[in-house]
């Protein structure tokens, strides 16, 4: 029995990294290895260690609670119980940071699965500039009869939107690894580097993406020159819009008129989402308090007049702060800018240097990424935050834990 335990810890973690890296490839095999980890995790024994160390980490905690916020909702929903509950389970991730914490007990653990995300950004990194300089054509997977996967420059192998998101993540991180490594690693970093934020910036128009790469070099200045940063980050934005301005064809020129073109109820994505945040406040402000629970969103928004709609209807807010807001009030709005606040907080206390930063920068983009996408409730991305929140924020256990 104990073979089969130390086997299973073992596999458990294994099959964590396999659902890391697959998060930005297919989901499909990111909830294969999902599903694996679990069954690993039953098989390794020690619930009671595990509860004790999930419940005492105040991030895991944090979103046990919200979870078992979102559970109560269901009860006084104005959703059918499908829909309630269908949203239920899109919120599960909140309790899937207590699930994989314990798997990361050790530095060195924790270091692989930074690894791993890594090498699966890389291969996606590689295979888009192939295909941008027209070395390969855009590589289209047969997935069934109905559905054919592409995989482009813009999207990667899933969309522009979540690529870009954990592509501005892999540049912040490459950015930190530049900084603590020597020899032929830096130069390496530093190249890595530098071609995911041309990508991130330039190539794709995953907007978010764009937005959270500078915010997040932004951080990393601050973080390792300080005051001096003061002088970098204008020196920063002037190259972005100088090449901006030269060439005609970036990305970034594209996202500048999209957000320019915003209010003319053009239609276009930033029109969208300025009208969902806005009809989003007028259905919060009927039940502010506990919401009109969980799974209610796409009720309410069918029901809304037709002079509240001048763009399109729609199922998802694209904002995650809106969303909780409707279906849990400002009740489940403390809940999560809680859970934010405690992971914020947390981040100070994590020893490593590197991850302490690499924590913070996770921070500040779940912070600012859910202004324009559900990101909780999104599938890829939300099981990308879930991985590094259980990853990052492990070692708070071992202090907290008694």
């Amino acid at each position: 029995m104990e073979k089969i335990q130390k086997f299973s810890n073992s596999a458990a973690f294994y099959s964590v990294l396999g659902f890391a890296f697959f998060i930005p490839i297919s989901p499909a095999l990111m909830n294969i290895f999902l599903f694996l980890t679990l069954i690993f995790i039953l098989l390794s024994g020690g619930y009671k260690q595990h509860l004790q160390m999930a419940w005492h980490n105040p991030v895991s905690k944090a979103g046990i609670l919200l979870f078992a916020l979102f559970a109560l909702g269901t009860t006084w929903s104005i959703a059918n119980g499908n829909d309630s509950y269908k949203m239920l389970d899109k919120y599960s991730e909140l309790w899937y940071i207590a699930l994989l914490m314990p798997i990361f007990s050790s530095p060195d653990r924790q270091r692989k699965g930074v690894n791993i995300f890594l090498i699966s950004m890389t291969i996606i990194l590689i295979i888009v500039y192939c295909i941008y300089f027209g070395f390969i054509s855009e590589i289209k997977i047969p997935i069934s009869a109905n559905h054919i996967t592409t995989i482009s420059v813009d999207g990667g192998f899933r969309t522009h939107i979540i690529t870009n998101i954990l592509m501005s993540f892999a540049v912040f991180v490459f950015a930190q690894r530049l900084m603590t490594s020597a020899g032929i690693k830096r130069y390496s970093y530093a190249a890595l580097c530098l071609s995911s934020a041309y990508y991130a910036l330039f190539i794709s128009t995953g907007t978010t993406g764009q937005i959270l790469t500078i915010g997040l070099l932004s951080l990393f200045l601050i973080q390792h020159f300080h005051w001096k940063s003061v002088l970098f980050i204008p020196l920063m934005l002037i190259i972005m819009l100088g090449n901006g301005y030269l060439n005609h064809q970036s990305s970034i020129n594209y996202t500048v008129d999209k957000v320019m073109g915003n209010g003319n109820h053009s239609g276009g994505s930033a029109d969208q989402r300025s009208e969902f945040v806005k009809n989003g406040l007028l259905i919060f402000a009927e039940k502010p308090l506990f919401g009109h629970g969980t799974g209610s969103f796409r009720t309410l928004y069918s029901e809304l007049s037709d002079d509240k709609i001048l763009t399109k209807s729609t199922v998802n807010p694209h904002n995650e702060y809106i969303s909780v807001a409707i279906q849990l009030g400002v009740v489940g709005l403390i809940g999560l800018i809680g859970l934010f606040t405690i992971q914020g907080i947390s981040s100070f206390r994590i020893s490593d240097r590197e991850q302490r930063f690499i924590a913070q920068g996770l921070v500040a983009l779940i912070v600012v990424a859910s202004l324009g996408n559900s990101i909780i409730m999104d599938s890829g991305e939300s099981h990308f935050w879930v991985f590094f929140s259980a990853l990052l924020f492990a070692p708070i256990s071992k202090r907290t834990h008694v």
